[in-house]
């Protein structure tokens, strides 16, 4: 495990696969049922974000902490480092953006400014009341569970040691979300925000726990060549059936979790089985801008959509258009990001150095 390469490659997917939710809700009616759904579905790759962020998280204590002792201040200056000058960046940037789009006519579905919405965008805890759940910053609540994530990690360090207990944990953080789920669906204010306790970080939680669990396996056990083929074989066959099947994220059983469980096997297939095909260069380089992108690729969505969709809708097939505006899309999000980068390597500031393009959650 000490070519982790295929943890970058991880991360391109997924924030491809947010991509890709955004771009096809667009098309709904107008492409295949199948395809609609497989394409929605690329916002579990949030999920595939927690479990990659929380195994490089163990994996950096471990290998720093033989002792399983770490400063805690230290800890949380650092996290706090690598993600709130670029996310406070971008919350600015999309304050003004909406005044501005406004004034121009460009549809955006950003929320009112207010001192609650504020509050909790600045301190990460937007996740902590439906009425902040949608904060000023798009995608915010995935950034939220990840600060409240870290919050828990002195704890989960401290206790868990072994797969076995990873595991236990696992299957408890589940247990509970779904309880919780039971008990709270029908209750307000849950139940006046629509899929909150899907969004909420009790439901969040087991995710993250998976990407422990990965860690433990992986440093523990080892497999043959052909069980990780297999591995990864049978990952890409679940998410595609995962994939085409109805979309429903406040189920009992949450699909989300099926996610996390078959990302895990995908993960543990590359780890011990490198693939040329699943981790190249390209995905790896999308991979460690993925932060960067997720922050701004709200933005580009509004401006890809409202110089090209009526277009293209209008003058060729709604599959030729949604293929069109995904490139266009990722071809924009990227310049923007390597222009990013290299500002960052000319202008060598501090800032610039905590908001490298390596920055990860």
């Amino acid at each position: 495990m000490h070519k982790l390469t295929y943890l970058d490659a991880l991360r391109g997917y997924a924030i491809l696969g947010v991509i890709l939710t955004h771009t096809t809700r667009k098309f709904h009616g107008d492409i295949s049922e199948a395809l609609y759904q497989f394409g929605i579905q690329g916002s579990r790759g949030v999920q595939l974000f927690f479990i990659v962020s929380a195994f490089t998280l163990f994996y950096s204590l471990e290998k720093h902490s033989a002792s399983r002792q770490f400063s805690i201040p230290d800890f949380y200056i650092k996290r706090f480092f690598r993600i709130a000058p670029m996310f406070y960046f971008a919350l600015l940037f999309y304050i003004i953006f909406d005044l501005v789009s406004d004034a121009l006519g460009i549809y955006s579905s950003y929320p009112e400014v207010s001192i609650h919405l504020l509050l909790s965008t600045i301190t990460f805890t937007s996740v902590l009341h439906p009425d902040w759940l949608f904060s000023l910053v798009p995608g915010g609540w995935s950034i939220s569970n990840e600060f409240l994530f870290y919050l828990c990690i002195p704890f989960l360090f401290y206790w868990i040691r072994t797969p076995r207990i990873a595991f236990i944990f696992v299957v408890v953080s589940i247990l509970g979300s779904i309880a919780l789920h039971s008990v709270l669906g029908s209750t307000s204010p849950f139940s006046e925000v629509t899929s909150y306790l899907f969004y909420w970080f009790p439901n969040q939680l087991s995710i993250f726990l998976m990407g422990i669990a990965l860690f433990f396996v992986g440093k523990k056990y080892k497999f043959s060549l052909f069980a990780y083929r297999s591995f990864t074989a049978l990952s890409i066959l679940f998410i595609l059936i995962l994939g085409i099947t109805p979309y429903d994220m406040s189920s009992l059983m949450p699909k989300h979790v099926l996610f996390g469980l078959t990302f895990c096997l995908l993960a543990l297939g590359l780890s011990g089985a490198p693939n040329r095909i699943l981790d190249n260069r390209l995905i790896q380089f999308i991979g460690t801008i993925s932060f960067s992108i997720y922050l701004v690729h709200f933005f580009v969505l509004d401006i890809v959509n409202y110089v090209l969709l009526d277009t293209l809708t209008s003058s060729m097939t709604a599959m030729n258009a949604l293929l069109i505006i995904f490139l266009t899309y990722i071809a924009y999000i990227n310049l923007i990001c390597i222009c990013h980068i290299s500002l960052n390597r000319i202008t060598r500031n501090p800032i610039g150095q905590i908001c490298d393009s390596k920055t990860r959650f």
